[in-house]
């Protein structure tokens, strides 16, 4: 990379970092807690541990695309999304938003972080 040039920016809507603790429902039988990194309109980053462990059975592509519902209790909504990637030596996914339980409750949420 150049000096001076911070680079472009690939997503449509901008990023912001928040912490914000959330609660994760992975299929039945898989619940979790973490914590959302960053946020835009229509994705999320998210650092969950539980989830997203590394072992040596798991690989990134078993995670890609799952569908899963994440709830943020503080705010009181609840969001269907599908996971795009994930890091598993960090606990990270991000997750594509597929819809949520109160669309304007999420725009403020975004708006204020």
């Amino acid at each position: 990379m150049e000096a001076g040039n911070t680079g472009q920016e690939r997503r449509r809507h901008k990023r912001k970092r928040v912490k914000i603790m959330f609660l994760i429902k992975l299929g039945k039988l898989f619940n979790a807690r973490g914590m959302l990194k960053d946020i835009n309109k229509d994705s999320m980053c998210l650092i969950c541990q539980q989830l997203f462990k590394a072992s040596t059975t798991a690989q990134p592509k078993d995670y890609i695309g799952k569908s899963l519902q994440l709830m943020i209790p503080s705010e009181r909504i609840t969001i269907d999304g599908v996971i795009l990637w994930v890091n598993l030596k960090k606990g990270e996914g991000a997750i594509r938003i597929k819809s949520t339980s109160d669309d304007n409750r999420w725009q403020e949420i975004y708006e204020k972080a």
